[in-house]
């Protein structure tokens, strides 16, 4: 049983190594390509162009992108070699940017800027006081309209915190906690409701309502505290 375990960690370690002779051999081609074409010029002692490519590791053209980026700028618009110059046949041509190209892209270093930190919008605070506190608010009645950019308001740019909205957030927010808790002396005033005088009554009149109901009334109150109400209709 060792001697098999011993065969197959050999065997599985046989690509590794030919993958990585087979990438040191292509970056010495390169090089050899590079010397002929292009270090003749821009190299520490000429510097054609301002650009210096002789000391530059091909095997690492990530630490260096800006410069190689340039070089595959240049020989994308045949514009290198210059004219008068010695140049590849085409495949040559072709094979050695093309290799540039994909060395670039490998080792490029994703750039992942963390995203802006932004508020809640009134519809993603009326969602998170309902999902936290299983309380229905209009968010309408306690912040002002958010900004939009490019018809968005959900998004950083757009949901800056001055210090006048942040007082209103903590207004909202004292608000909201007395709805959830409840108010210890609440108001012993009468709410009344009045039904408009010009509300009709033979047909539905609400989405509240059921179907193919007639008239009626539909009125939201949220009751802070249990206890026992009294409700006089007239």
């Amino acid at each position: 049983m060792k001697r098999s375990l011993s065969i197959v960690g050999c065997v599985g370690l046989m690509p590794g190594l030919f993958i990585y002779g087979q990438t040191a051999a292509s970056v010495a081609d390169e090089r050899a390509l590079f010397n002929k074409y292009c270090f003749t010029c821009h190299n520490q002692k000429l510097k054609t162009g301002g650009l210096t490519l002789d000391q530059l590791d091909l095997a690492h053209v990530g630490d260096h992108a800006e410069a190689w980026e340039k070089v595959v700028h240049k020989v994308r618009a045949g514009m290198m070699p210059p004219s008068g110059m010695p140049r590849p046949d085409a495949a040559t041509y072709e094979t050695m940017t093309a290799w540039l190209e994909n060395e670039l892209d490998h080792q490029r270093v994703p750039s992942l800027p963390p995203p802006g930190l932004h508020r809640l919008n009134r519809n993603e605070y009326t969602n998170s006081i309902r999902d936290l506190l299983a309380l229905e608010i209009d968010a309408g009645k306690y912040l002002p309209a958010d900004d939009s950019t490019r018809g968005f308001d959900n998004v950083a740019g757009a949901l800056t915190l001055s210090p006048a909205l942040l007082e209103g957030y903590t207004s909202a927010a004292g608000k909201i906690s007395r709805l959830a808790i409840g108010d210890p002396v609440p108001d012993p005033a009468t709410e009344t409701y009045d039904a408009p005088q010009f509300l009709r009554q033979d047909d539905r009149v609400s989405d509240d309502l059921p179907f193919w109901s007639r008239g009626g009334l539909v009125i939201s109150y949220h009751f802070p505290l249990d206890g026992e109400y009294v409700i006089r209709i007239r």
